[in-house]
Order: structure tokens, then sequence, then C-alpha cells
């Protein structure tokens, strides 16, 4: 799955930026989740608790410098984010408004920029100064050894950092259960399923895909109209969670879920999250390591004591 995300990257590149990526992809491929192009600075790849930096011969190096290092410019950004809108930008605008486009492949872009607001809050970023292609993996069985110990149908919390697995995880979880029970997806920021042209970039199973639909929305239409045994979400943690987890439990539904959070007692610490848990749509807690151990579940946590 990564060699397909690198590639459509690389698709996406001026000359000036492909050509010296491609030479250093053998050597950062396996462990690279974000590669990021800042207007005026060098290119940098993240790979877990290492970041290398790109020089324009193609080098990767773990250090700054002054010289020799592949500085994008600001035109490469217009460029590389026409190509990532299709060179359509209005076809893109609802993504652009919450911070991210949708590639090919499962690639999520990350957009930086100068907010325009309106009544209703972001109408569109302008000036582009950042662009933060997130590389996108597919471990199919990561999720069987949870599953295996705890029941879904009582509810998973997964909790973590940024980048430590948790949209990874969830996604098998919803494969591997779509298998024996009736699962929808609420895709709001279409990162679960990846689904560009109406194809899912992912395996999703058996799972029934709401796509770009808010979570208040995506709940009562899965509720109404597809009768799942398991909603899956990504990214709880407003005010109105909990009574969208209240809702759910009221029809007989179980929720998988996950939410920022680095310890069960930084869940307990935060008004909203607090209430997440307080709602009882989750028996257990599962707590992933951070972004050096990707998708590693460190405890889990049965919320009437620790089950693992």
């Amino acid at each position: 799955m990564k060699e397909k995300c690198l590639k459509t990257i690389l698709s996406h590149l001026p000359g000036r930026l492909r050509a010296p990526l491609s030479r250093a992809v053998p050597f950062f491929e396996s462990e690279a989740q974000e590669i990021i192009f800042r207007a005026g600075r060098p290119s940098v790849i993240e790979c877990g608790a290492t970041r290398y930096y790109l020089t324009e011969n193609g080098v990767l190096i773990a250090f700054r410098q002054e010289q020799d290092l592949l500085i994008t410019t600001i035109s490469d950004i217009r460029e590389i984010f026409k190509s990532i809108c299709d060179y359509s930008v209005y076809a893109r605008q609802n993504e652009l408004n919450s911070g991210f486009i949708t590639i090919e492949n499962g690639v999520r872009v990350g957009v930086c920029g100068t907010a325009v607001t309106g009544e209703n809050g972001i109408v569109n970023i302008k000036d582009i100064t950042t662009l933060s292609f997130r590389v996108t993996a597919e471990y199919r069985g990561i999720a069987k050894p949870i599953l295996d110990l705890i029941d879904p149908l009582d509810g998973i919390l997964l909790c973590g950092p940024p980048c430590s697995g948790k949209t990874t995880m969830i996604r098998d979880m919803a494969r591997l259960l779509s298998g024996k029970h009736k699962v929808s997806i609420i895709d709001e920021r279409n990162e679960i399923a990846a689904t560009v042209n109406g194809m899912h970039s992912f395996d999703i199973g058996l799972c029934d895909i709401l796509v770009y639909m808010k979570k208040s929305d995506g709940v009562i239409h899965a509720l109404r109209s597809l009768s799942p045994d398991i909603i899956v979400c990504d990214e709880l943690g407003n005010a109105h969670d909990a009574e969208l987890l209240l809702e759910a439990m009221r029809c007989g539904t179980a929720f998988i879920a996950t939410v920022h959070a680095r310890s069960i007692d930084d869940l307990r610490c935060r008004r909203a999250t607090a209430a997440i848990l307080d709602s009882g749509a989750f028996r257990y807690v599962a707590i992933l390591s951070d972004r050096s151990s990707a998708g590693r579940i460190e405890t889990v946590y049965e919320l009437r004591g620790a089950c693992a």
C-alpha cells in the first residue's frame, strides 16, 4: 500500500521535486509517515521518531543544514495544489474548508494557509503555504488480536496521539467485523475508506460507508436507514458526541470510535471526552503507542478495571 501511496504523491509533484524524492524513496519507503512541503523551507520526510531532510541530489540527512537542501518554492506549492485539486479548486472546496484533500490510494493532504471566514465558519483557504502528504498504510489483520480478547458489541474506544495508528486499527476492525455483523462507517473526513470517485481505496469488507457526512447526520442516517449492529467513526471529542452515543445505544447499536488522547487520565481531564466515557457506550478503552510504534496497543482498559 505504501508503494502505491508514494507513487501517487510523486505523480502530483513538479519535476524539480519529483526527481530527487524518487531517488530517495528506497531509503524511507518502509518507515515514511508524512512528506511535507513548506514554501521557502526544506522538504521533510517524517519517519516515526526520525525526521529526514532531502537534498537537491536526493540524499536523506537527519540534520538541517544551510546548503544543498531541496527548498520548496511558492510556485511549487501552487503547482502541487492545483494538481491535487485536479485543476478544479471549486470542486474540492468542502474538503479544503476542513483543512485537507483526499487523493488517490487514500493519500490525505493537509493544507495550511490563510483562512477566509464567513458567518458559518471557514469558507476558503487561500495563500497556501504548506502541503503535508500523509503516507497511508493498510495492515490487514492488525485488529485481530484485540478482537479475539474482547466483545466489540460492548463498544471500543481507541485512543492515541496523532500518527499512532488509530484510523488504521478501526479500519481493520470494521473490515473483520463486517463478515458477521452489519457495520456502518461514518467517514466524516474520508480517512477510513478513502473514497475517490465512488471507489474505496482501502478494503473495508462489507461495510456501508457514509462519506463526508457529519457524525450527527451520519449516525441518524445509519440508524434510520441501515440498521447497523455497529457504527464506526473517527475522532470523537466535541460536546455533542456523547448525545450521539446515547442515541445509538437507545437503538441497540454498538460504537467503535477513536479520540485523540494519550492516556485514560487524559480522557478524564477533558470535559467532552469525560462525557464520552460516562455515556456508557464504551466498555473498553484501548491506548495506542505513539508514532514511533504506530498501530501497537499498549493497554486495554475495561471501564470497571483493566482487562489486559
